[in-house]
């Protein structure tokens, strides 16, 4: 992977002491990345309540959803889901290698 230099970045010394504090870290780096994580955690947390939503009201997951309304013509509220339930399940994968990238 590619590594950023940021020979010039300094943190003040009271956003250090709370980085370390909020993650429990020693190092400035890995408190950084345990940040990283949790949000990326967040994200996936969200996006895997949407999806679990969808499939309760439907009864199925998307895939068998996109199936059974691809050459349907679908009502607006049908519709609507299927772009949010696609955005949702799209998003959960590029998390995937969110976590990958960092790691």
């Amino acid at each position: 992977f590619i590594m950023a230099t940021l020979d010039n970045v300094v943190l003040p010394k009271k956003l250090h002491k709370e980085l370390i504090n909020i993650t429990k870290k020693g190092d400035t780096v890995d408190a950084i990345k345990e940040l990283i994580n949790r949000e990326i955690m967040r994200k996936k947390n969200r996006y895997m309540f949407i999806v679990k939503n969808f499939e309760k009201k439907y009864k199925m997951k998307f895939e068998e959803f996109e199936k059974a309304y691809k050459n349907k013509r679908m009502n607006y509220k049908i519709e609507k889901d299927y772009f949010e339930w696609d955005m949702a399940t799209t998003v959960l994968e590029d998390i995937e290698e969110e976590f990958k990238a960092i790691e």
